[in-house]
């Protein structure tokens, strides 16, 4: 009875131990956080059960094991055996759920920008504009175009163009707020979907945009810079508007705005206006 009271505080105790490595997976998949730091707090009880059951173990040491000591003894060896599989189900469920995570992100996300893709745009278009009919509030789109990108990635190659899109895409999502939606909409083609934004409102988010783009060069790989320039056309929503006529009323203000001379932005219905230097 001796031995079977101290074989179990023991395995109780390698149970607990063998949590710890699940733990310290967790912990390094969450990163900082909140909820890092409530692990961090579970993992320091852990440590002092561990100490809980070795002081129990040694004394007794020098004492006659009785009936009551087997049966605490039993159920520290259960729960040694209860934080090991929560330790373990844990494990498997929290990078269950980076997976998924992560295949939700490459599922929305452009792959080379990081920015929305065209398929998260289409389910987010549809519902903006069922909201804006139904309340009342105003949608805008502005629908970004890079000037001459074609003769970009002629002259400097594809990997150039690459690093202008990730460039010209982070300019896009610094300036626009956390309720706005960028997207890439294909090729050099950006949609920016305003929301709760007037086209006074889009078209300042416009301007700042294109001053942006305008005076920011990128540095490329070789250290030289390569400046580039943008069009956008603007739109916003009407009470008949479905998702498709909104948005081909800001490609054809976007290409009047092209015609125009580019590096501009034009109000669909109004007359192009160049941004402020």
């Amino acid at each position: 009875m001796y031995w079977t009271f101290f074989l179990m505080i023991a395995g109780g105790m390698a149970m607990i131990a063998a949590a710890l490595p699940s733990i310290r997976s967790i912990l390094h998949a969450l990163g900082s956080g909140a909820l890092q730091v409530r692990w961090l707090w579970l993992r320091r009880l852990i440590f002092a059960f561990l100490a809980g059951y070795a002081v129990f173990g040694a004394a007794h040491v020098p004492m006659i094991v009785t009936i009551p000591d087997l049966i605490v003894a039993s159920i520290l060896l259960a729960g040694g055996a209860f934080v090991l599989i929560v330790a373990r189900l844990s494990e498997m469920t929290t990078r269950d759920i980076i997976r998924i995570a992560s295949l939700e992100r490459d599922v929305m996300h452009d792959s080379l920008t990081g920015v929305y893709n065209r398929r998260y745009l289409d389910g987010r278009l549809a519902e903006e504009l069922s909201r804006a009919h139904r309340t009342g509030c105003a949608l805008s789109a502005l629908l970004v175009d890079l000037d001459h990108f074609k003769h970009v990635n002629d002259a400097y190659g594809h990997d150039v163009g690459d690093q202008v899109l990730r460039h010209v895409s982070g300019l896009m999502a610094s300036i626009v707020r956390t309720n706005d939606v960028v997207a890439r909409y294909g090729g050099e083609e950006f949609v920016i979907l305003a929301v709760d934004s007037k086209s006074a409102d889009a078209s300042l988010l416009g301007e700042r945009l294109l001053q942006r783009i305008r005076s920011e060069d990128i540095v490329l790989l070789d250290g030289n810079t390569l400046s580039v320039t943008a069009s956008i056309g603007i739109a916003t929503s009407a009470t008949d508007d479905c998702e498709s006529t909104f948005l081909r009323r800001a490609d054809e203000a976007l290409y009047q705005a092209k015609r125009s001379g580019r590096d501009r932005l034009c109000v669909a219905g109004e007359a192009c206006q160049l941004a402020s230097a």
